[in-house]
């Protein structure tokens, strides 16, 4: 009956990982039509120069891009079976460039203090388990080696 079970449950989890990973490559496509599209519009109408808005939208745009683009490679190692630490490592980097993103879309002079602090928190957090893997994995891979 557990072997049913587990049968079962891993048929399910990768029906529904494939879903996922479709559905993030459409995303995917969007947000790269979106980024080109911008990229378009900003070299046609600028005759002189790019404004700090126009930057600001376009690697919003970019970022959004890459962040769905490591969201799909997560969803597929998780179609292809595996587990570990390169998953860890795909989802600390893509909270690391939400944060990335979200400090660079926003008006500097509309938010307080705070929220400043805790986005510089939230970086060094992640940054900081990014890192502590990161060693982890090589001191693993140094051991097995010996």
């Amino acid at each position: 009956m557990r072997n049913i079970v587990n049968q079962a449950y891993g048929i399910f989890s990768s029906a529904v990982a494939v879903v996922l990973l479709l559905g993030t490559m459409v995303v995917i496509l969007l947000a790269t039509g979106s980024f080109l599209k911008e990229i378009a519009n900003v070299v046609t109408s600028s005759g002189a120069g790019v404004s700090y808005e126009e930057l600001q939208q376009l690697f919003a745009l970019l970022l959004g891009a890459i962040i769905a683009l490591e969201l799909a490679h997560s969803v597929h190692l998780m179609v292809m079976g595996s587990k570990g630490y390169e998953q860890v490592r795909i989802v600390l980097m893509i909270g690391i460039l939400a944060v990335v993103r979200k400090l660079i879309v926003m008006e500097m002079d509309q938010v307080s203090g705070i929220l400043i602090f805790g986005l510089a928190a939230a970086v060094l957090a992640l940054g900081g388990a990014f890192a502590l893997l990161l060693w982890v994995d090589r001191t693993t891979a140094v051991k097995e080696k010996t």
